[in-house]
């Protein structure tokens, strides 16, 4: 369910930042690479050999931390290292082994972990033959690496390509997946509770209670749904000294292995940085959403008008006017039930296909409204469009001139799809083609 994680671990300057800045390479979209999203160099997507995954680029280990700050950047890498499928752990050829290189080697062995032993700063066979001989009496199997400039660079990522684990398939799989994701405290596992009717989630006025995602099996007429519980993302500023750094990790797990995800805000406060963040994330992952307004029953009615608040949560959100909104109170149980119908007609929208036929005559309409305009005073022509996946739905426009389709000419475009054929609830991808 989701990409596997991978941790690069080691002691500090021994080129963690370089390896990892090599593995993502240019042109990896940064996870949280989205208008108003907090850019972290930390997690990264990344792919070899067609497999794709997730790359951590922790601080450095050190063997006896002289103070705080050194002791949370430990704290934080055994963090990685446990949430981690595989874990790279670095050391540097030039320096030989140093004591909080085998004691990290003694901590990986305790976690069993998958565990790629790389040596940096080899920049050469010269380089292999007089510095590896120290490191074999590790008694581990090390790779030879440089990654200012790239010598065995291949062969180390294919090793860690055939480590990666295979995606589970789960028995349950065959029932939607409604992961509940927001800020701590909105009321996600109260959520929980009313949904499943029974107190399973650990629910508390202390920010960060659930700090791991939990699968619960819910039922709703006979149908059922597995509902995921995660930990609440907070401000950046806020997770950097603690392990709930990694806790975003998890949710971005469950945000990926989602069919529908549930966005969940207070009503009472409106819609802030760290909700459009988590909105942010849901969209880059292409899942369909309900954006879930809770505390609903606390909000002073008399002040405002639904209209008004919609409008509101769009305005932050503009990336997400698909998404349908929602008005709940978690605590109470009131309109908790409505959320189950969603989730349906959305899974629905999310699978829709529409043949090339069809799609060609709304694109002829389309362009008799509105023509793209001149591109370098050339007339720019769009020929066909094709769709080419569900969840998301995605479409191919083949042009004559890639660079004259402009984003605000395919926001038009969006619009006037989901004025014909609606897709309530999804994000639409488009990828413009040069014939």
């Amino acid at each position: 369910m989701g990409r596997p994680i991978v941790a690069i671990v080691g002691r500090p300057n021994v080129g963690k930042s370089t390896l990892f800045n090599r593995i993502v390479g240019k042109g990896i979209a940064v996870i949280e690479d989205f208008p108003g999203i907090t850019r972290d160099r930390l997690y990264k997507e990344a792919e070899w050999n067609g497999k794709p995954f997730i790359i951590i680029d922790t601080g450095g280990f050190r063997a006896e931390p002289e103070e705080d700050i050194e002791m949370e950047v430990r704290n934080q890498a055994l963090v990685a290292i446990e949430e981690a499928d595989v874990v790279i752990m670095m050391m540097d050829g030039e320096s030989g082994p140093l004591p909080a290189d085998v004691e990290l080697i003694d901590v990986l062995r305790r976690y069993e972990k998958k565990v790629l032993y790389a040596v940096n700063k080899i920049d050469g066979p010269n380089d292999e033959r007089m510095l590896l001989n120290d490191f074999y009496a590790l008694g581990v199997e090390v790779s030879p690496v440089s990654a200012l400039s790239g010598y065995r660079y291949e062969e180390l990522m294919d090793r860690l390509a055939s480590m990666l684990p295979l995606v589970p398939v789960k028995e349950e799989a065959s029932y939607p997946r409604i992961a509940i994701v927001g800020r701590p405290n909105v009321g996600k596992s109260t959520l929980v509770n009313a949904l499943l009717g029974k107190k399973r989630m650990i629910v508390s006025p202390v920010p960060g209670t659930t700090r791991d995602a939990v699968d619960s099996v819910c039922s709703y007429y006979k149908r059922k749904y597995i509902l995921v519980d995660t930990a609440g993302i907070r401000r950046r500023g806020r997770m950097a000294g603690t392990v709930e750094r990694y806790s975003f990790l998890r949710t971005l797990r469950n945000i990926e292995s989602s069919d529908v995800t549930l966005i969940m805000i207070d009503s009472t406060e409106g819609v802030v940085d760290v909700d459009q963040k988590i909105a942010g994330l849901v969209y880059k992952a292409g899942k369909g959403a309900v954006i879930l307004l809770n505390k609903w029953d606390v909000v002073n009615k008399e002040d405002i008008s639904m209209k008004r608040v919609e409008e509101d949560v769009y305005r932050k959100l503009w990336f997400m006017r698909y998404a349908p909104i929602l008005t709940i109170s978690a605590l109470n149980r009131r309109r908790v039930t409505k959320i189950f119908p969603l989730v349906d007609e959305i899974r629905g929208e999310a699978s829709k296909r529409i043949n090339t036929h069809e799609l060609n005559k709304f694109l002829d309409d389309v362009i008799s409204l509105k023509e793209p305009p001149l591109y370098r005073g050339k007339k720019v022509k769009i020929y066909y469009i094709t769709q080419v996946e569900t969840s998301p739905p995605s479409f191919v426009i083949f042009t004559n001139m890639r660079d004259g389709i402009k984003a605000n000419y395919l926001r038009f475009i969006e619009n006037k799809m989901r004025e014909r054929f609606s897709f309530r609830g999804v994000p639409i991808r488009f990828y413009v083609r040069q014939r």
